[in-house]
């Protein structure tokens, strides 16, 4: 459309924006909270709610109106009920809609009591399955709009409602059906970009990207936090499926790009994870395909199947139900611009399938809209809540069934359990393992006695994590190493890359020991049904320093609380040996007001011990943080990932962008920058102008580059995380070399190529950057630098490095030979200053607590004093 036509079709729609419904002001002044209503009036539709169509053009309903929307519902018809789970991150109503039969609403919470027995038969009394196949009714739960620009879900959500309470079809379905809808995941998000379009509506900018993240930490990686949890809103979702509901069918609603399909549903693609069981594939294949022939009998062309979605991965809203015996349902929609509509013409739609079996009928072209979107995603909804109930009673079978083999298969099958002992170099890092892996569901037991296993000794008080229980798949899953096979698109071709990430192996990444166990288990043992806690540390002796080792993440905060509080921390940078103890290079004397008090806290609440010592030490002098965290306004996962590690593990930093940077004279308000991973060339041009309002184009441009580099040369500290590396090398002239293939080569087949993978890591432990760490650790590869430096070179220093052989650990690489050796994190001096350059992802989606003691030891690096001795 031309744009100045697309002007005036903006501009109008902005000017005909009706004012607020006063129903819907009614509605937005009541609460929120659980309630089931009488049949007081009939519903209101939504288009009469909001005032405007569901998915008309240029047209969104922000989450107040939604939220308020749902409340009416409830409040109007005894099949509605609105629960609030909690608030999102920026304070905001989380919720999830209850439907049902009236009649099913009367016993809903007798159905929800049952629905956690079928999903541990265990806890089936003789007979029990047989009583509720004849009356129980299926549950489904209906997720949308986790990601905040596939904004579509959110409108169409209302209309679902609607029409399940009204429609003489639906209100049949569920007498066999509890319905459960979150119309948003992530409302914070929901409402940024309902408030972005609102403000580029009518510009050359309408539709365009936020410049910012569409959930304040993580953005688009909120679909990769269903096992980590580290997100509240993750959180909730989670204790709802696996606390609360325990539905057999989970179908999250997606969007995707526009060139190609209109519309993505199962069968999944290969590869299929090992630990799902093979009923649940084929029961996601079923509900797909039916999924895919009421669009076909709805006249929807462009369905695809079978294609780029795999079942590999595990961390998903879709993919962390199918290892918990549930029926994982992903769709992905066709995008508009937001509101806007969009003409394509068919060479304009070029990535789409050929024409065959999991596409028989492709899209032919011309406009799509918000209004297509929501068409294509409520059918869906509908069919898969219709065949719920209409195979209702195999449905509840088969989910009993594969939660008894799950069972069986831990009884039976090795490893028969996981077994984390309490000795630990971190323990605090076990414990948080521990907690998360329960909170998915899965069952932790502790020893009540000594035991031995496998011909090995453990004791008591170590945590074993049983196979034979409902979730194996689930905690297998976390704990086992991953192996992706190597698939090729054609024989001799280049690899079937995996969609998301290769391995994930929580051990691995936190730094844990975990055992599996290859034989069967006879030990006395307790669930933990309390809080995990690790064992309650020490402090010995009374001041005026303490000390302890920098060997845990617990030690980090204890650094981290003592400067915030005006204390003084010195990092030993060789052993001292105090009352006949010696203290390796890299430990903390700590000292300063509240000290004690501090250590205290963590000893009892991260295992941390601490000793009084006196004398003098030689050491780095910490004493406050003057930190920069760089915030592109191209809205970096990475930067919102460090940003969020920064905060929850309490180290102090400010946010930069590109305006104060490119003002210079870095060196008098900071000591340290942190560049996310951004590759250079997006680092420099940033948004190109045109695409977004002025004020949020370019990046940091030659003055911001310059600045930075004055900044190094005056003696600051520039830490580089994986990709933004290269800028480093580019632009203060390295003596180091990025050493990967190109990405076509790496992608061909016949060069390096390593995906979302775990590898191993020799370290240089007596280097500042590594004190703390194990001589052979592990970090979460993704693609990323592979650092040489150049023979001769002065003043660069390799800290950690690949192996020679079996580098890698969990995942997938193709000619692992090529890192042989490759430098993995590199400290480069320039002027009076320093670059430390990432060739991994320390905070890697908040999961890989092993590594976040050396992003918290590059950021010391550059806040304390040479090595020199000091009283204390």
């Amino acid at each position: 459309m031309p744009y100045n036509l697309r002007l005036a079709i903006s501009l109008a729609a902005l000017a005909i924006l009706a004012p607020t419904n006063p129903v819907q002001s009614q509605e937005a002044q009541r609460s929120t909270g659980t309630r089931t209503g009488t049949a007081t009036a009939a519903p209101i539709a939504p288009a009469e709610y909001l005032g405007f169509p569901v998915g008309a053009d240029f047209k969104l309903a922000a989450w107040d109106s939604i939220s308020s929307y749902m409340s009416h519902l409830a409040k109007v018809s005894p099949a509605a009920r609105v629960d609030t789970l909690g608030r999102t991150t920026q304070d905001r109503p989380f919720l999830a809609v209850v439907i049902t039969s009236p009649e099913n609403m009367q016993r809903i919470e007798e159905i929800r009591r049952s629905q956690a027995r079928l999903a541990d038969p265990r806890k089936l009394a003789e007979g029990e399955l047989e009583t509720l196949l004849d009356s129980h009714p299926a549950v489904v739960a209906i997720t949308h709009n986790i990601h905040s620009t596939e904004i579509a879900s959110s409108q169409g959500v209302m209309e679902l409602a609607y029409s399940l309470i009204t429609d003489p079809e639906m209100l049949e379905a569920l007498r066999d059906v509890v319905v459960v809808l979150v119309p948003s995941v992530n409302p914070d998000g929901q409402q940024m970009v309902v408030d972005w379009y609102s403000r580029t509506l009518g510009t050359p900018y309408e539709g365009s990207r936020m410049p910012w993240l569409y959930h304040y930490y993580v953005g688009h990686d909120n679909n990769r936090d269903f096992y980590m949890l580290t997100q509240v809103e993750s959180q909730m979702v989670n204790d709802l499926l696996y606390g609360t509901w325990f539905p057999e069918v989970v179908y999250d609603v997606h969007q995707m790009g526009n060139r190609g399909a209109r519309f993505f549903i199962p069968p999944f693609d290969d590869p299929v994870n090992p630990n799902l069981d093979p009923l649940v594939v084929r029961t996601i294949s079923l509900f797909g395909l039916q999924v895919s022939a009421d669009l076909e009998a709805a006249g929807k062309a462009g369905v695809l199947n079978g294609e780029r979605f795999d079942l590999w991965w595990h961390g998903g809203l879709r993919s962390v139900p199918a290892r918990h015996n549930m029926v994982g349902i992903l769709s992905e929609s066709a995008s508009a611009r937001i509101a806007s509509p969009i003409f394509q013409e068919p060479g304009q739609v070029d990535r789409q399938s050929e024409r065959g079996n999991n596409y028989p009928n492709p899209w032919p072209g011309g406009w799509w809209r918000i209004r297509d979107i929501i068409d294509y995603q409520v059918i869906a909804s509908r069919s898969i809540i219709g065949l719920a109930a209409r195979w209702r009673r195999p449905l509840i079978s088969n989910y009993v069934e594969i939660g008894r083999r799950a069972i069986d298969a831990g009884r039976n099958e090795p490893p028969f359990a996981y077994i984390i002992p309490s000795q630990q170099r971190d323990v605090g890092s076990a414990v948080a393992m521990l907690r998360t892996i329960r909170r998915g569901g899965a069952e932790i037991h502790r020893a009540v006695a000594p035991f031995e296993a496998d011909g090995i000794a453990y004791s008591a008080g170590d945590w074993v994590v049983l196979m034979a229980q409902p979730y194996r798949a689930h905690a297998k899953d976390l704990l086992e190493p991953q192996v992706y096979p190597d698939r090729r698109l054609y024989p001799g071709g280049p690899p079937d890359t995996p969609y998301d990430a290769a391995g994930w192996t929580l051990p691995f990444q936190m730094g844990v020991k975990a055992v599996g166990v290859k034989s069967p288990l006879e030990a006395e043992l307790q669930l933990e049904t309390d809080v995990i806690r690790p064992p309650v540390g020490t402090v010995a002796g009374s001041g005026p320093a303490f000390a302890v080792e920098n060997v845990t993440n617990a030690a980090n905060l204890a650094i981290h609380r003592t400067v915030e509080r005006g204390g003084r921390v010195t990092l030993l940078s060789q052993p001292a040996e105090v009352g006949g103890r010696t203290w390796p290079t890299g430990s903390a004397v700590l000292s300063g007001p509240g000290v004690r008090q501090t250590l205290e806290e963590l000893a009892e609440s991260h295992g941390l011990s601490a000793a009084s010592v006196s004398g003098q030490f030689t050491g780095h002098s910490l004493s406050g943080f003057r930190v920069g965290l760089y915030q592109p306004w191209t809205a970096s996962m990475d930067e919102g990932w460090t940003r969020w590690v920064f905060e929850s593990w309490e180290l102090p930093y400010q946010t930069l962008h590109d305006a104060e940077i490119q003002a210079g004279g870095l060196e008098q308000r900071y000591d340290v920058i942190v560049l996310p991973d951004v590759e250079s060339r997006s680092l420099i041009e940033g948004r190109a102008p045109g695409t977004v309002p002025p004020q949020f184009a370019g990046g940091l441009g030659d003055s911001g580059v310059s600045a930075l580099r004055d900044f190094v040369k005056a003696g600051g500290t520039l830490i580089c995380l994986d990709s933004s590396s290269g800028f480093a090398i580019q632009e203060l002239g390295l003596a180091v070399a990025d050493a990967r293939p190109s990405p076509s080569e790496r992608r061909s087949g016949e060069a390096f190529y390593a995906p979302g993978s775990i590898m191993a890591v020799n370290i240089d432990v007596n280097h500042p950057l590594a004190f703390g760490m194990p001589e052979t650790g592990a970090v979460y590869y993704n693609n990323s630098p592979l650092f040489q430096v150049e023979e001769g070179a002065s003043g660069v220093t390799v800290v950690a490095s690949y192996p020679e052989t079996s580098q890698l650990m969990s995942g997938y690489v193709l000619n692992a030979d090529f890192m042989n050796g490759k430098a993995a994190l590199v400290e480069a001096s320039y002027g009076a200053g320093r670059a430390i350059l990432f060739g991994f992802r320390p905070q890697y989606r908040g999961q890989s607590h092993e590594t976040f003691k050396i992003l918290f030891n590059a950021v010391y690096r550059g806040a304390t004093t040479q090595a020199q001795p000091q009283e204390f």
